[in-house]
C-alpha cells in the first residue's frame, strides 16, 4: 500500500493524511472529531431516552441480564453451568433488591405500576439466571454500578454505560461512510438499519444492542473496503473493523457465525487485486489475527460453558419439521420483520401500523432499487444476507420445535439484517443511480423520515408502560405524560432528550452532505 499523496489536482478518495499539508490535516481532523461527536451525541440521547423511560425489567430478559451483571460485579465470572432456570443458566450472588417479579409482561393492558421497584435490600442471595453462562466481558463493563448501588441509581447508570458503547459504535458506522469512502449514500443505509428496536435495546442492560451496533459498524467499514476498488486500506478503517468484529464475536454464542457470514458474503467472489492488497498490508494481517482470536475465544467460551443451551418449555409443540417450516414462512416471517423494526417492551408494545409501513418504504427504496440496478453479484450478496436473516430463525426453530417451541425473535438476526440496507445503499451509490446531489437529498430525506419515527416508537411504548394498552376506542389514549406509572425522572424528560437526539442526528446528516460535489 503506497504512502505517497495523490496529486493535488487529482485527489484520491482516501488520500493519506500525512501526504497533505499539516494545517489542512489538522483542520480535517478537528472537523472529523466534531462530526463524530455530533453523531455520537445524537445516538446517545436517543438511547438514553429509552434508558430513562423504561421500567425495571422493561425489555425481554433484562432482569436476567441484570442478575448476570450483578454477579460478575461480585467476581463470579464463570459460575457452574446448571439447570438453574428452565433447564439452563447458572446461579449468581446478587443483591435481593434486584430480584423482582414482573407482573405486567405479556399483559398489554396492565401498566408497570403493579411491580415492586428495585432497591432496599443489598443482602446477597444465590439467584438463578438464564444469562448465567453468557460471556462475562459485556457484564463486567456495565455491572460495576450495580455493586455500588443495587437500586434505580445503579440500574440507570449501568443502562447508560451500555448506551454509551452502543452509541459510539453507531456513530463510528455513520461517520466512517462519510469520511473513509466516496459512497456517502451508505449513511442512508446505516440510518435505515438502526431501527427503533436497536435503540430500545440500547437503553437496557442487554448485550443484544451492542451486538447489533458492532455488526452495523463492521458492515459500514467492510462494504466499501472490500467491494470498492478505489477504497484504500487505511489503518483507521482496519482498526475499526477489527474492534467491531471482535466485539461481535465475543458477546453472544452466535457472534462468530455472524462475523463469518459478513466476511463470506462480502469476500465471495473476491477481486484478485484485493487479495494482493490484503496480503501486503500488515494492518490487514493484524486485523485478521484479532478477528480469529476473538472468534476462537468466543466459541471456546460457548462450548466450555454451554452458553448456547436453551431451556426446554413445559408446553411443547409436537409437529413435524416440515410443518414447523411452513408455519414459520407463513405466520412468522412477517412478524420477524416487525420485530426487527420495533415490537418493544416484552413484545407487547407496538407503534401504529403506519409507522411500520413508513420504515418498510425506506428499506424498499434502497433494497428494491439496488436489486434492479445492481449486478448479479450484488444480487447474490443481498439475497444471501436476506436468506440468512429469515432462514436462520426458521431452521433453528423448526429443528428444536418439539423441545423449545417457537422461540426465535427478529432482534436475534438484526446483526445480519443491518447489512442489507448498507449493502443496498453502496450498490446504488456505486452505480450512480441517483447522482451525487440526489444521494445527498436522499440521505436527508431518510433522516427526516426515520428520526421522527424513532420518537413515535418511544412515545407509544411509554403509553403502554404507563397506562397499559387497549385497542378499544373508548379506552385508547395518546397521552404519554400521564398514567399510574412514571419513569424515575418523570415522563417529560425522556421525550425531550429523544427530541434533542433525533435533532442531532438530522443535523449530522445535513452537515455530512453539505457539499455533495466534494469527495471525502
Amino acid at each position: 500500500m503506497t504512502t505517497e499523496a495523490a496529486p493535488v489536482n487529482t485527489p484520491g478518495p482516501l488520500q493519506q493524511a500525512h501526504g497533505e499539508r499539516p494545517s489542512a490535516g489538522s483542520r480535517w481532523l478537528s472537523g472529523s472529531i466534531r462530526g463524530w461527536l455530533l453523531a455520537f451525541v445524537g445516538f446517545l440521547f436517543l438511547g438514553s431516552a429509552w434508558a430513562l423511560a423504561t421500567p425495571y425489567d422493561g425489555t425481554p430478559d433484562e432482569m436476567m441480564h441484570i442478575l448476570r451483571a450483578a454477579g460478575v460485579a461480585q467476581g463470579e465470572f464463570a459460575p457452574k453451568p446448571t439447570d438453574a432456570d428452565l433447564g439452563t443458566g447458572a446461579f449468581q450472588s446478587v443483591p435481593r433488591s434486584l430480584v423482582r417479579e414482573n407482573c405486567w409482561m405479556f399483559k398489554e393492558a396492565q401498566p408497570a405500576s403493579c411491580a415492586r421497584e428495585p432497591g432496599g435490600d443489598a443482602t446477597l442471595e444465590r439467584t438463578a439466571t438464564r444469562a448465567g453462562r453468557y460471556n462475562p466481558v459485556y457484564y463486567a463493563v456495565v455491572g460495576w454500578p450495580l455493586r455500588l448501588s443495587p437500586d434505580w441509581t445503579g440500574i440507570l447508570l449501568a443502562r447508560l454505560v451500555s448506551t454509551v458503547m452502543v452509541s459510539a459504535l453507531l456513530a463510528t458506522a455513520a461517520h466512517s461512510v462519510v469520511r473513509w469512502t466516496r459512497h456517502r449514500l451508505l449513511l442512508a443505509g446505516v440510518l435505515a438499519g438502526t431501527t427503533p428496536m436497536t435503540l430500545h435495546l440500547s437503553g437496557a442492560i442487554n448485550p443484544n444492542a451492542l451486538e447489533i451496533a458492532s455488526a452495523t459498524s463492521l458492515f459500514a467499514v467492510l462494504v466499501p473496503l472490500l467491494l470498492d476498488p478505489e477504497t484504500k486500506l487505511r489503518r483507521s478503517a482496519l482498526v475499526t473493523a477489527a474492534v467491531s468484529g471482535a466485539i461481535l464475536c465475543t458477546l453472544r454464542s452466535v457472534g462468530p457465525l455472524w462475523c463469518l457470514v459478513a466476511l463470506g458474503v462480502l469476500l465471495v467472489p473476491t477481486r484478485r487485486a484485493l487479495v494482493h492488497s490484503l496480503r501486503r498490508s500488515k494492518q490487514a494481517m493484524y486485523a485478521a489475527v484479532v478477528l480469529v482470536l476473538a472468534a476462537g475465544a468466543g466459541a471456546a467460551w460457548t462450548v466450555i460453558m454451554k452458553a448456547s443451551q436453551l431451556g426446554a418449555l413445559n408446553d411443547r409443540t409436537h409437529i413435524t419439521f416440515e410443518q414447523a417450516v411452513r408455519f414459520e414462512v407463513i405466520a412468522r416471517w412477517g412478524e420477524y420483520l416487525r420485530e426487527m423494526v420495533g415490537v418493544t417492551s416484552w413484545l407487547d408494545a407496538s407503534a401504529p401500523a403506519a409507522a411500520y409501513t413508513a420504515w418498510y418504504m425506506v428499506l424498499g427504496v434502497l433494497i428494491i432499487a439496488s436489486i434492479a440496478f445492481g449486478t448479479w453479484t450484488d444480487r447474490w450478496r443481498l439475497f444471501a444476507l436476506i436468506a440468512v436473516t429469515f432462514g436462520f430463525p426458521t431452521l433453528t426453530d423448526a429443528m428444536g420445535v418439539d423441545k423449545y417451541g417457537f422461540v426465535a425473535q427478529g432482534r436475534y438476526v438484526l446483526p445480519v439484517a443491518v447489512g442489507v440496507p448498507i449493502l443496498a445503499a453502496y450498490v446504488l451509490s456505486r452505480e450512480g443511480v441517483f447522482g451525487t446531489k440526489r444521494d445527498a437529498a436522499l440521505i436527508r430525506t431518510v433522516a427526516l423520515v426515520v428520526m421522527p419515527l424513532q420518537l413515535v416508537f418511544l412515545w407509544f411504548t411509554m403509553i403502554r408502560w404507563q397506562h397499559g394498552w387497549s385497542d378499544k376506542p373508548r379506552e385508547m389514549t395518546l397521552n404519554a405524560f400521564a398514567g399510574p406509572w412514571h419513569p424515575q425522572v418523570g415522563s417529560v424528560a425522556p421525550v425531550l432528550i429523544a427530541v434533542l437526539g433525533a435533532g442531532a442526528v438530522i443535523a449530522y446528516c445535513w452537515t455530512a452532505t453539505r457539499d455533495p460535489e466534494t469527495a471525502p
